[in-house]
Parts: structure tokens; sequence; C-alpha cells
């Protein structure tokens, strides 16, 4: 990654650490920019729209990616694993939202489990 690029995704989590910081609704933000597109976009076979990405360029899936692309491998995983806990959590206490629904919003695709566990 060169350091334009980095200093994208820094300049992102921080648009994502905000939104946080100020107890705003963190599932369903989406960034004014994109995070640049990373092997991992290839990698993970997300599927495109035109030449976007349909998922992991604006929302909280993006900021899952550059976690598990800056993150050492077993800090991802214990993040990632506290987030599918989180949304099970959140799912057996409302009735709201389904699953599926949460995850759209979430810019999540629906096997991101899956996905975000394959070796690249």
């Amino acid at each position: 990654m060169n350091e334009r690029k980095l200093e994208r995704h820094f300049k992102i989590l921080t648009l994502f650490r905000n939104v946080c910081a100020h107890n705003e609704r963190l599932f369903s933000f989406r960034a004014q920019i994109d995070f640049p597109d990373t092997v991992l976009h290839a990698e993970l076979n997300i599927p495109k729209k035109g030449q976007q990405y349909s998922y992991g360029k604006r929302d909280l899936f993006g900021l899952l990616i550059t976690f598990r692309y800056l993150l050492p491998p077993p800090d991802f995983m214990e993040f990632k694993n506290s987030l599918a806990k989180a949304i099970l959590y959140y799912q057996k206490q409302s009735h709201r939202i389904s699953r599926d629904s949460l995850l759209v919003m979430m810019g999540f695709p629906s096997d991101w489990e899956t996905i975000m566990c394959h070796p690249i």
C-alpha cells in the first residue's frame, strides 16, 4: 500500500471514529469518500456494479476490510468475532429489523462471516 492510499484509509477511519465518539448511529453510516480499492476487494470476490464494488467502499464493511488489511490476523479475528456476537445479540433483542436488512444497512454481504475468513 502506498502512502497516499494509507493516508486515505486513515482519513476515513477518522470519520468512523468520530461517529463513535459522538454517539451517532454507526451501523448505517456512509462516509463521503470511498475507501481505496485493495487486493482484498478482488480476493473476496465482492460483486461490482459497473467499475464500483457493491460493498466495502463507504460503509461499515469497508471499515472491516480496512481492519483486515491493517491489523495482525489474531487481532482482526478477535474483532470480527466480537462483531458477529454483537450482531447476533442485536438480532435476539430486536424483532424490528431482519438480519438481512441489518446487514444491508451496514453494507455487509449476507456471507460476510464466511468471506472474511478466507485466507488472503
